[in-house]
């Protein structure tokens, strides 16, 4: 009987815990979000850093802040947000959007673009920015590619101005070495 008190006990402190920490959840989230919305997006990091130290299960705590983690620029710590969220919930197209976006920030173009056309696939009708970011790794690769051919032609233009400056360095020798003594010598035989 004792056991069964304690166990009531128990579950009503725990509850009333509980509803404490959607309560200061919510309210930390909220605030959060409203600050993202006024641009503030440091301060709303903080905000939402406590609500995910107070409630770590909601995935939209992760989604919200790492969206404000990519305004800032903090682009690895932006991925591991939606990393989180996509973990949970991998049929959020608009998750994959944004960690589409912050890969190709980082230049992880390969896996910047397997999200992006994940997005465009699934949601054809609202994936404008991922066309816009997938053209843009398009161009970013065309652009790698010229800089690869010109650096190979540099390469080759190396190549053959070494092999004719050691061609001539080499009939100098044969010159000097070779032609210029057997001149001399002809010479003095001769003048005998």
């Amino acid at each position: 009987m004792k056991n069964i008190f304690f166990l009531i006990v128990g579950i009503f402190y725990f509850s009333g815990v509980f509803s404490q920490n959607v309560e200061r959840y919510k309210e930390y989230h909220d605030n959060g979000r409203a600050l993202i919305l006024q641009g503030k997006y440091e301060k709303a990091i903080s905000y939402l850093d406590t609500a995910i130290n107070i409630m770590p299960y909601y995935s939209t705590i992760f989604q919200d802040r790492g969206y404000a983690k990519m305004q800032v620029k903090k682009y690895e710590d932006a991925i591991l947000d939606f990393d989180h969220v996509l973990n949970k919930k991998p049929y959020l197209s608009e998750v994959r959007l944004q960690r589409g976006m912050a890969l190709y920030h980082v230049n992880r173009l390969n896996d910047s673009e397997s999200d992006l056309l994940e997005v465009l696939n699934s949601n054809p009708n609202k994936s404008h920015e991922a066309i816009i970011y997938l053209d843009n790794i398009r161009k970013e690769r065309e652009i790698t590619a010229q800089q690869d051919y010109y650096e190979m032609l540099q390469s080759i233009r190396f190549q053959v101005e070494n092999e004719r400056i050691y061609r001539a360095r080499h009939r100098e020798e044969i010159i000097w070495n070779t032609v210029v003594p057997l001149a001399f010598w002809t010479t003095v035989f001769l003048s005998w």
